[in-house]
């Protein structure tokens, strides 16, 4: 088993897997485990993890998220859900209110704990020899998902997690310059960033990655040029997501 940093350094992301393999229970459940040991906010863990352990549920994921086509073919794949439902059966068992579920900060406070809790399990994955992808396009299926996965109110699907053997080798991709991404006390001058962007672009460039079809930084001119996903505007309130008034401001508690 490798380090935890020895792991991180080596990340890579591998969209090729050797298919007909099962993983371990144990490795499964170390996996699991050291997901659920993720930080969280008020030790609320708001996520839940589902393990797609159906062929004919992934079939059906995989059928809908063509540019994944490694969702049908990895070990193991587990689907990282913000959640709120936990929370609101618990206020219930204490006759609160749930307002506050529809704040923006409890999106972010959900989707943190979830992201966390990915991490833990990619990092655990990986430390235990296996290759990973992350698998965010699920976002746009979303009103799909919540019909096949039977989410309930004040959940939505975050991202997905392939965890399998790789097929094919994957090169270390680099990294933006420190500079762009790290700085102390105060955030950097746009000028810093615009030449750590302008030199990774060149260094992206260079690398070669055949699945970019345009260099970095135009890669994202045209992406938040666009607006993604948008079903999820309407499936999020729904959700319990983003309803609340929060342009009212409200008198502070004592």
């Amino acid at each position: 088993m490798k380090s935890a940093v020895e792991t991180i350094k080596n990340h890579r992301t591998y969209r090729h897997f050797k298919e007909n393999i099962q993983l371990p229970a144990e490795d499964l459940q170390t996996i699991i485990d050291c997901a659920r040991q993720a930080p969280s906010w008020m030790n609320g863990q708001h996520y839940t993890i589902l393990n797609i352990s159906s062929p004919e549920l992934r079939q059906q994921i995989a059928e809908q998220q063509p540019a994944n086509p490694q969702i049908a073919t990895c070990s193991t794949y587990l689907i990282f859900i913000a959640d709120l439902h936990r929370a609101d059966l618990s206020g219930q068992a204490y006759n609160g209110t749930f307002t506050a579920a529809g704040d923006p900060d409890s999106l972010i406070t959900a989707v943190t704990d979830t992201a966390l809790a990915a991490q833990n399990a990619v990092i655990a994955a990986e430390s235990l020899g296996y290759a990973t992808c992350y698998t965010g396009g699920i976002r746009n299926i979303a009103p799909e998902l919540v019909e096949l996965l039977k989410l309930p109110k004040n959940t939505f699907p975050i991202v997905g997690l392939c965890i399998g053997v790789p097929d094919i080798e994957m090169n270390l991709k680099p990294r933006l310059p420190e500079e762009a991404v790290y700085a102390e006390n105060r955030y950097p001058d746009d000028q810093i960033i615009s030449d750590g962007l302008a030199q990774y672009e060149q260094t992206m460039t260079a690398f070669g990655e055949a699945r970019e079809k345009f260099p970095f930084r135009e890669k994202f001119a045209r992406y938040y040029s666009n607006t993604y996903a948008p079903r999820n505007h309407a499936l999020l309130p729904k959700q319990g997501w983003l309803c609340t008034d929060w342009n009212t401001e409200k008198p502070q508690q004592d």
